[in-house]
């Protein structure tokens, strides 16, 4: 049998998001469970239905408080629009994806390696390498990149149209037709979308008919042609208008009272200047629940303030806190969403990890593993766990156990492009666990079985 290469969903998006909005595809644990996304509870949908009284068109009444509020904001732009203003466009109804919830992100990543020199070393490394999907640069060519829950990948960037099709194509995927001013790609490995001016991707999943039916609903979406998410909930809508343009940007709804009591949704947005980034979370509750308290008392130390004293404010359901830090200190954009704890030192780091699987003879092959990007890892925490491990001629590793391949960090520590060959049988299952050095804690960071599993 022949197995063609594979590259994932995962894959591209942890390189986008692993140095910037890490966590933006699962709670940042490192751990299977996500507490915002999934089905959820579906008797909060009627809850957090539109209400007269909760739109996105009241103009602002923020109320003042005895916290320190930053009075010199940066202006959110480098010149013009950013590219990513209109993100919300993209989001469609939770239902649409099978869902009551979902966590969404936008960057302006073209933007914002525009910013490099302002910003400390390495904030925007991450968008300066390959997007490894068809069509498409760099993430820095992308004026735009949004991500809908953990099912696909939007690129707003000049697309090499041709390029995409033979790309997906080698993917497995065959032209399904045109939706909207989108051509559709669709096959066993996933489903795209492809127009001159924007991409489209759930690559990965072995779902087909899952994967089609997400990318019809983000083209759906964009083109006005059905509910998107602000639409269906007022959750969405207030947040999506207390978050503003922004750089960087990561929302979800969920159930009331998942982090703070009364609370159905929060965020994280970056506005970066030229001297100074403003941050800020804005925190959603049920009308009437509007609690400024347990939002100052989480901001007091939360790592995404960089050490700063946030500023907090009210405007009906919405509670923001707001800090202002220079630009230089930003090595890295932290992810941590309002109610989340701080990284604790025996926390599980937030790196991604990519993967390819190769056939090399019949039923073996090798399984490529790359760190693609967010923290380094000492060798001696990083172990294969899993099935299927087999000799393979070239291969690093060949047996479950600790981490076999190249390590060029200090200390021997795994860091972005590192990367381990792994013999393997076609069936494998193949996990890639970090360990606390005292043996008490770990969390599988990737995870991915062969063809024939």
């Amino acid at each position: 049998m022949t197995s063609p290469r594979r590259t994932f969903l995962k894959r591209a998006t942890g390189a986008l998001l692993a140095g910037s909005l890490a966590g933006c595809l699962d709670d940042g644990s490192g751990t299977e469970t996500d507490p915002t996304g999934g089905s959820g509870d579906r008797t909060d949908a009627a809850t957090d239905s539109p209400t007269a009284t909760a739109t996105s068109t009241d103009a602002p009444t923020a109320t003042a408080t005895d916290t320190e509020t930053p009075t010199d904001t940066p202006t959110a732009t480098t010149g013009g629009s950013l590219g990513n203003a209109d993100y919300a466009a993209w989001l469609p109804a939770p239902d649409a994806l099978d869902r009551d919830h979902y966590t969404f992100a936008s960057l302006a990543t073209g933007a914002l390696v525009d910013l490099k020199a302002n910003l400390g070393d390495g904030a925007v490394s991450e968008f300066e390498r390959d997007a490894r999907v068809p069509g498409v640069g760099e993430f820095a060519d992308a004026s735009a990149v949004h991500v809908v829950g953990d099912s696909a990948l939007v690129f707003e960037t000049d697309v090499a149209t041709d390029d995409a099709a033979a790309g997906f194509e080698e993917r497995g995927l065959a032209e399904a037709g045109a939706r909207h001013d989108f051509t559709l790609y669709t096959g066993e490995t996933g489903a795209a979308a492809v127009r001159e001016d924007a991409l489209v991707s759930a690559v990965g999943t072995r779902d087909a008919d899952a994967a089609r039916s997400t990318v019809e609903a983000v083209v759906d979406a964009e083109a006005g042609e059905a509910d998107r998410y602000a639409d269906v909930s007022s959750a969405c809508d207030l947040l999506t208008d207390a978050l503003g343009r922004g750089h960087l940007l990561r929302g979800r709804t969920h159930a009331p009272g998942r982090t703070f009591d009364g609370v159905v949704g929060d965020g994280l947005v970056f506005s970066v200047g030229s001297e100074e980034t403003r941050v800020a979370t804005p925190v959603v509750f049920r009308e009437g629940q509007a609690s400024e308290g347990p939002v100052v008392e989480w901001a007091s130390d939360a790592d995404v303030f960089y050490g700063r004293k946030p500023g907090t404010s009210v405007d009906g359901r919405v509670v923001t806190a707001t800090a202002t830090v220079p630009s230089a200190e930003i090595e890295r954009f932290h992810s941590q969403l309002p109610g989340e704890a701080n990284r604790a030192v025996d926390r599980a780091p937030a790196a991604t990890f990519g993967y390819d699987y190769e056939e090399t003879g019949d039923d073996v092959g090798t399984l490529e593993i790359t760190h693609e990007g967010g923290d380094s890892i000492p060798r001696s925490e990083l172990v294969l766990r899993g099935t299927g491990f087999t000799e393979v001629d070239g291969a690093d590793q060949t047996s479950a156990g600790q981490w076999q391949g190249t390590a060029s960090g200090d200390d021997e520590s795994v860091v972005a492009g590192d990367r381990v060959e792994v013999g393997v049988a076609s069936d494998y299952e193949v996990n890639v666990v970090w360990e606390s050095a005292d043996g008490n804690t770990a969390s599988t960071l990737m995870e991915d079985e062969g063809p024939d599993a």
